[in-house]
């Protein structure tokens, strides 16, 4: 009272009984009027401006404010509201002064006032908005009709100005609220390849969940807390969630991609956290559809009640316990099952926060972390202003990398860029556990790695290479009599995925028996081979002698169970259905005019695999039954074109050989046939299947050339798996991105 006697002011101001006189939030501006002030009759011109020499200060939500006592700016000639416009912001940012169109606007940004009501301060402070930026968004910005109060019916205005939006009453100088405008996130053009691909995905996910690659839970809180409009460029902390997850957790694993052919088959599911769990999405593939999903869920839902920390993570355990268990009975191995990742955002401290409850999470996330152990990835995410209680959030990490999981905690404040960096982390660390998961086929060199993890390789000699003059290899012999019986039988494909093992005689007349070179003349990442041959008696010398040609006989590289139906069943198989494929291959190049030979005295070169047998012998004394897989020995260069870890013949090295075949369509290299092959089993299999590793021999004694081929590998998306070489969606994805796509195939459609 002292201080407002001594300056003589005429309007003495009583904090107690009238605190909206002051303005209470904008220590800033020093032109405002007190809303008491035209309720007591007092004229603007007798207001003057004071100083005051002591600051008292008063608490407003927790927070301390000058006080200050102010005139409004005089005004020589009262502007009608009606007569306010609008700045032509292209030519503002030209520099043309005369973008202004009213003597109003041409004021200093300062000079404008702005009525607050207790509402809009205390919005702009929740939104980091200052006074100025309202008085440029009314002398700058557009303006046009806002929505009607929805209790009085009365007009509003509505101001934009550089992503502010400011609302105001009729009269556009009193504050009703204002927020950062919100942005806008374009939803993703869908292509029908892109809604084949989602459906087909699905399918795969619930009907063959072992080709699943990685499954991500993000468990998002909705408690009334995260409708606090605290972020900048959202509405809400829900929508900045839900649109930083779509952009920089979706969108840049989507656009980083790490298989452009979108062979990997992961799902996410989404649970949003109250006082209950709500599953809103359950297993859906990563894609673009996804992406649209994630934008437009937060225009649907509405953040409320408390959040309950145990009912999702119970939530999310059922879900895992039940994929685990279905992946287990369908003989998936836990090396072998798909990485399981948690993103658990929050805001704050739980709603279950008693000693009950936090004994209760800490066994929920000691179980599934002693299940997964290095199978799972948990990342808890703090979205709320510093000094927010993230000690539950920390322990949850804690205890998950105690237990043999992977953790990580990171705070990401109230900053939308630190969402955004937030989740791209995370993103970038997923896409690189993928990319370890799809190359986990390959090994140094790019050669394949040892899939028969666990077991022991055979001690074994390779055979001497080069010309042996006057030298017999050591060899062993198994006759059919008194201490060993042998029998032949052929693999056949009686079609529908159906095959059967055939009784047959020895390929020699008069054959009792076999003989095998002890040292193997040649090995791959499963087999090695020897050379073989039918023995039969022999009548002048009494002992057992070679007939017939030279054969292939091949074995497990490790210490294993070898039966025709433990270990050599795969291969014949992988063989049977690869000659299927290569018939009608060789069919569909025939039929291709572009691809019919210019000279007709010769014709393109047709793929053929070798027709395999397996000579059986049991002990008769011990039992013991062990069996060989036999083979025509091919004549010529062997040669590897490609190979199921991404190896193809040429595409390195830059050279092809050189033999040719001039076709309708041009001079095209014989090899090329080989590798058309693969990609038109790729292609005409819908994606699902490819035959690789394709070695052999180009045989060129008949009248036309044929590839004789061997040992070849299947990866297949879906269906039986083709034995150990099946390196599934990722062998898939592997080779697809190196193969060359060329004429033939497309010529093969």
């Amino acid at each position: 009272t002292s201080s407002f006697q001594r300056n003589s002011h005429p309007f003495p101001c009583k904090l107690s009984t009238a605190p909206a006189v002051v303005d209470l939030c904008d220590g800033e501006d020093a032109n405002e009027i007190g809303e008491d002030a035209s309720k007591k009759n007092i004229k603007e011109e007798e207001i003057e401006v004071v100083k005051v020499r002591h600051s008292k200060k008063v608490t407003f939500n927790e927070i301390e404010h000058e006080v200050k006592y102010f005139t409004r700016y005089p005004v020589e000639e009262e502007v009608p509201f009606n007569n306010l416009g609008t700045i032509n912001e292209n030519e503002e940012a030209s520099g043309n002064s005369n973008a202004l169109v009213s003597s109003e606007q041409s004021r200093a940004t300062a000079d404008f006032t702005v009525l607050s009501s207790r509402h809009g301060r205390a919005r702009r402070q929740l939104r980091n908005i200052s006074k100025r930026d309202l008085k440029a968004a009314i002398k700058y910005g557009k303006r046009e009709p806002a929505r009607p109060d929805r209790r009085t019916g009365k007009p509003r205005w509505k101001f934009v100005h550089n992503g502010l939006v400011y609302i105001t009453d009729e009269t556009m100088r009193n504050e009703i609220t204002s927020f950062q405008k919100a942005v806008t996130i374009d939803s993703k053009h869908l292509t029908v390849e892109m809604i084949n691909h989602h459906i087909e995905v699905k399918r795969i996910l619930r009907e063959e969940r072992h080709l699943c690659t990685g499954h991500t839970f993000i468990v998002i809180d909705q408690s009334g807390s995260m409708r606090n409009p605290d972020v900048n460029g959202f509405v809400s902390r829900s929508h900045a969630a839900y649109g930083t997850l779509a952009l920089d957790f979706i969108s840049e694993q989507l656009d980083s991609n790490p298989n452009k052919y979108g062979l990997f088959a992961e799902s996410v599911s989404v649970i949003e956290m109250k006082d209950t769990a709500k599953v809103v999405l359950q297993m859906e593939p990563f894609d673009w559809i996804l992406f649209d999903r994630l934008c437009r869920r937060p225009n649907t839902t509405r953040p409320s009640f408390h959040g309950n920390y145990n009912e999702s993570l119970k939530c999310v355990e059922s879900m895992i316990f039940d994929e685990y268990t279905k992946l287990a009975e369908d003989g998936v191995e836990h090396k072998d099952m798909p990485t399981f990742s948690i993103v658990f955002l929050s805001d704050g401290r739980p709603s279950d926060c008693t000693r009950a409850d936090t004994e209760q999470r800490t066994t929920l996330l000691q179980n599934l972390t002693q299940l997964l152990s290095s199978k799972l990835l948990f990342y808890a995410m703090g979205v709320g202003a510093n000094g927010a209680d993230f000690g539950v959030l920390s322990s949850m990490v804690k205890i998950v990398n105690e237990n043999g999981g992977e953790g990580q905690f990171v705070h990401a404040g109230l900053s939308a860029v630190a969402l955004s960096s937030t989740f791209s982390d995370i993103s970038n660390t997923l896409t690189t556990h993928r990319t370890t998961l799809l190359s986990s086929t390959k090994g140094a060199n790019n050669l394949p790695t040892d899939n028969a993890a666990g077991k022991t390789k055979k001690d074994f000699t390779m055979r001497e290479t080069g010309k042996i003059v006057g030298k017999t290899m050591p060899v062993e012999t198994y006759i059919h009599g008194k201490e060993y019986t042998i029998k032949r039988f052929r693999f056949e494909n009686k079609g529908a995925q159906r095959f059967s093992w055939r009784d047959v005689k020895f390929a020699n007349h008069g054959a009792i028996g076999f003989e095998k070179e002890i040292h193997p003349f040649g090995k791959g990442s499963e087999r090695l081979a020897f050379r073989f041959s039918e023995v039969m008696f022999d009548k002048k010398t009494k002992i057992a002698k070679k007939t017939g040609k030279t054969m292939v006989a091949k074995t497990s590289i490790h210490i294993e169970k070898e039966t025709k139906e433990d270990f050599h069943e795969d291969f014949c198989r992988v063989q049977s259905v690869s000659q299927d494929l290569a018939e009608k291959f060789n069919d569909a190049v025939r039929k291709a005019p572009s691809l019919a030979a210019a000279d007709k005295a010769t014709r393109p070169p047709e793929l053929q695999f070798m027709l395999c047998h397996v000579y059986s012998y049991t002990n008769n004394v011990t039992k013991e039954e062990k069996a060989l897989l036999v083979e025509k020995k091919l004549p010529g260069k062997f040669t590897k074109y490609n190979s199921n870890n991404g190896y193809v013949k040429g595409a390195k090295e830059g050279v092809t050989d050189t033999r040719t075949i001039e076709l309708e369509c041009g001079k095209v290299p014989l090899e090329d046939f080989v590798q058309a092959f693969s990609h038109w089993v790729y292609v005409h299999s819908n994606h699902n299947l490819i035959v690789c590793d394709l070695q052999g021999v180009l045989n060129e004694e008949g009248r036309y050339p044929i590839f004789q081929l061997t040992d070849p590998a299947i990866c297949t998306r879906k269906g039986p798996r083709y034995g150990k070489t099946d390196m599934k969606i990722n062998g898939i994805g592997i080779f697809a991105e190196l193969i060359v796509v060329d004429l033939f195939a497309k010529d093969s459609d």
